[in-house]
């Protein structure tokens, strides 16, 4: 089976009006973080094995429809997909939790890359305790 999408996102001018408008149409829980051009909504509508996803507030940028796509390592995702006639539109950065990047396509089209951490390893002491 191939990467599997994992978030989408959906960027435009007024943040809070995206918000107000996706959690009537749709009944989505919005949990709304951040203020001026860091504004973004955490999409939450309740469903088992729904993607999540955000509404990010894009005060200058055009409004557009992202999908993010789980990968093993966003620096390889990103090299491979330049080879593949694609350009870097963010390259990857760690926030802690996951480390993520961005490409547009060769049309153009945005598509963001999650790579989630590893979980820790267990040292061979741990696994073998001296008694």
């Amino acid at each position: 089976m191939g990467n599997p999408i994992i978030h989408f996102e959906v960027a435009g001018t007024d943040g809070p009006a995206l918000e107000a408008f996706y959690a009537q149409l749709f009944e989505w829980k919005i949990d709304h973080r951040g203020e001026g051009d860091m504004q973004y909504g955490f999409i939450s509508e309740g469903s088992a094995g729904a993607v999540g996803g955000g509404i990010r507030h894009e005060p200058t940028g055009s409004p557009e429809v992202v999908f993010y796509v789980e990968v093993e390592d966003v620096s390889i995702a990103i090299e491979r997909a330049k080879a593949l006639g694609a350009t870097v539109r963010i390259n990857p950065i760690d926030t802690g939790d996951v480390t993520f990047g961005m490409i547009r396509d060769p049309q153009g089209n945005s598509v963001g890359l999650i790579q989630r951490p590893e979980p820790p390893q267990h040292s061979s002491q741990e696994d073998n305790p001296v008694s």
